[in-house]
């Protein structure tokens, strides 16, 4: 049997929870078993109007890669309802879900069932949001490459609960009003061993650090009608943001602000095991 850690990240600030055992890091790792810790981040959206972006996970499950002749079932990791409210994490914050053992092995889809959703506006309004139904019987999120456990080792996975994708305003967002959102839950699954991470700052022409910017990173790719937005993130009160478990690769870097122009940085170079600095500096629109 193998163990494994879940855990969450998303964008502001984060408080750390050890569902299992809370002893589970001083003891031994078990012969034939290895540790896997996963964690949950996110890609922002417009939090100048946002206060709140809640969701309600009741069932984390994990899926072993068996042989064609062999029909490959689910295993529970977390079973009890865990609410979280993902504008508290963000920048490399994360949280732990639990720890559980598990077979040594590979292991390709994650499944994850959400079962509530709550957008609460900076005026105070609420949006209780209607679940797909294939949210609440469990997104599948593909793991790629396969999660390979290996004996007596520790991997570390990352859920990346797309924000921006996952909840679309409705109405003018961009003038100030909000009618209602629709939620279509988007995560990716990264081997955290395979990746890197980007940070840096974001300053207008006069150096002044800018706050609530918009940091998107892209994939380069042949199609330009493919979508390639891997992550986003948004600049703290400092100026500063973070984005974490980027895989190993070449991107390009869009940072965008209203009443600036848009600057691009291209062939951003992502080392796993690194840190990328790439700071941007905006020119207020004419």
């Amino acid at each position: 049997m193998k163990k494994i850690g879940l855990a969450l990240t998303a964008i502001v600030l984060g408080l750390f929870l050890m569902v299992a055992c809370s002893d589970s890091e001083t003891q031994p790792i078990a012969d034939g078993s290895g540790k896997v810790n996963v964690y949950l981040t996110d890609a922002p959206f417009p939090i100048e109007l946002v206060s709140q972006t809640i969701v309600t996970i009741d069932r984390v499950e994990i899926r072993k890669h068996e042989n064609d002749t062999t029909e490959a079932s689910f295993i529970t990791i977390m079973d009890e309802p865990f609410e979280i409210d993902l504008l508290t994490l963000s920048n490399g914050i994360t949280e732990q879900l639990a720890s559980i053992e598990l077979e040594a092995g590979s292991y390709d889809m994650m499944r994850m069932h959400v079962t509530e959703s709550t957008v609460i506006l900076a005026d105070g309004t609420e949006f209780d949001l209607k679940i797909p139904s294939g949210s609440s019987s469990g997104l599948k999120i593909k793991i790629e490459p396969e999660l390979t456990i290996n004996s007596g080792e520790t991997s570390d996975v990352l859920l990346d609960f797309d924000v921006s994708k996952s909840f679309v305003a409705k109405g003018n967002w961009k003038g100030g009003v909000i009618k209602g959102f629709n939620f279509k839950p988007v995560v990716r699954c990264v081997l955290l061993d395979r990746a890197g991470r980007i940070e840096g700052t974001v300053s207008d022409t006069a150096n002044v650090l800018l706050p609530h910017t918009s940091v998107n990173l892209w994939t380069e790719v042949n199609d330009i009608e493919e979508d390639s937005l891997l992550t986003t993130a948004f600049t703290d009160q400092m100026g500063q943001y973070q984005l974490i478990g980027i895989p190993e690769g070449t991107y390009y870097m869009i940072a965008e602000q209203d009443s600036f122009l848009t600057d691009t940085i291209w062939n951003v170079d992502v080392l796993k095991g690194e840190s990328t600095q790439i700071d941007f500096m905006l020119t207020p629109e004419p």
